[in-house]
């Protein structure tokens, strides 16, 4: 965005992506970021987040709502009064973003949870993401739709989000306030993932609660209710097909769509630009 004077940190301003946002927010100690690649459990975070800061709650409307995106552009709305909106929300606040370390405000004072994912799995979750939007969603986030799968997958690898991303995070893994959980690790236990969650954000549930939040946050329940996740535009319009946005959330799904050479292409470009210890937790070595 030029002519604004503000830093190149922020990024550049897209339809899903207003650096203003990011440049004057204001953070506070008791915020929460879910931090993630895109298809890398963000959708699922936000859910196990705010289920947790309730304690349990299946009434509301739009995760959105209640976990916003920090970086977003609102539709008819400045980026002024979305601040305003951010401002008067209770804390502790939770905002997902899709931001490198260094785009991402308020480090050393916010609280960092950051998932990954096999980038084979992201880089197919993605792909039926694009095409489960409906034309009017596409446009109007920029988005042009991919002509074949290796059209995409080209496209996927060189923009390279999810290597940005853990490459610019992976250096703070052990940061205090910072906690990384694996999406498969998730996939498998989630108790264990939300007792790590719970102690590293010092909150407390009873025996009652954890049994609801585990039972919202279960991908079955997600599902079901699929319109509690699903972004609506300002005409109150879904952007994506009954059904498409909550998909399959497996692990070895790329398996279905990648050919051996595409997914060597991918793990390839994770060894080149990733250090043994960080593939190595991936388990991706």
């Amino acid at each position: 965005m030029s002519g604004t004077g503000l830093d190149p940190r922020w990024g550049r301003a897209s339809p899903l992506h207003d650096p203003r946002l990011l440049a004057h927010f204001t953070p506070r100690s008791t915020d929460i970021l879910i931090t993630t690649a895109p298809k890398a459990g963000t959708t699922w975070m936000q859910q196990i987040l705010y289920q947790s800061r309730t304690g349990g709650d299946d009434c509301f409307a739009s995760i959105y709502e209640q976990v916003p995106w920090l970086e977003h552009p609102r539709m008819h709305q400045s980026w002024q009064e979305t601040l305003q909106q951010y401002e008067a929300m209770s804390d502790p606040r939770i905002f997902k973003t899709h931001c490198t370390y260094p785009q991402t405000p308020g480090i050393g004072t916010v609280r960092i949870v950051l998932s990954s994912r096999d980038p084979r799995d992201c880089c197919v979750s993605f792909y039926h993401h694009l095409m489960a939007m409906t034309p009017a969603a596409r446009q109007a986030s920029g988005i042009k739709l991919p002509t074949s799968f290796d059209e995409y997958f080209w496209h996927w690898l060189r923009f390279g989000a999810w290597y940005r991303n853990v490459q610019s995070w992976w250096p703070h893994f052990h940061d205090t306030r910072v906690l990384w959980l694996r999406y498969e690790d998730m996939r498998k236990d989630l108790s264990s993932a939300l007792l790590d969650i719970l102690h590293f954000l010092g909150w407390k549930l009873t025996a009652a609660q954890t049994r609801r939040v585990l039972h919202y946050s279960d991908f079955n329940w997600m599902k079901a209710h699929a319109e509690k996740f699903t972004r609506f535009a300002a005409n109150d319009a879904s952007l994506f097909r009954p059904g498409g946005f909550i998909r399959k959330g497996q692990s070895g799904d790329y398996r279905s769509l990648l050919s051996a050479a595409q997914q060597k292409c991918i793990l390839d470009k994770a060894a080149a630009e990733l250090p043994a210890d960080c593939m190595a937790f991936l388990g991706l070595a």
